[in-house]
């Protein structure tokens, strides 16, 4: 009897363990379109934050909701460059802007995901382009 109940409260257990690590992994994806933006900045700004202190501005801005303004520097297919040192990864829904709007002033809402030193640039994904 005690050896059942042992059982059954191991495999009680593992069930549990199990539902809660496949919700945590599983979560449902964020939408950044429709968060309101933790931060809003000027391009020059953002950049000179990254290389003026990269762990502190790493630890401001990454995974959060930004909102950045500048001037627009090169479109590649979904990829836009802004001041030339910040690449936005555009949402999946969102179009790409067109070749002569560069140069142009936009505003760009995104998620930071990490600064790369070597080529100073700062990237962003999930980008949206609000004007």
């Amino acid at each position: 009897m005690k050896k059942k109940k042992l059982i059954f409260s191991a495999i009680a257990i593992i069930a549990i363990v199990a539902i809660v690590g496949y919700n945590y992994i599983y979560q449902d994806h964020r939408d950044i379109q429709s968060e309101k933006p933790a931060y809003t900045v000027k391009a020059s700004n953002f950049i000179k934050e990254f290389q003026v202190n990269e762990a502190e501005a790493t630890a401001k801005y990454l995974n959060k909701t930004i909102e950045i303004e500048g001037a627009l520097s090169s479109i590649d297919g979904n990829t836009v460059v802004v001041d030339h040192v910040i690449f936005f990864a555009l949402s999946e829904n969102e179009t790409p802007p067109t070749s002569n709007q560069i140069n142009t002033p936009v505003q760009i809402k995104a998620r930071c995901i990490g600064y790369d030193n070597l080529l100073e640039e700062v990237k962003l994904d999930q980008a949206t382009i609000r004007k």
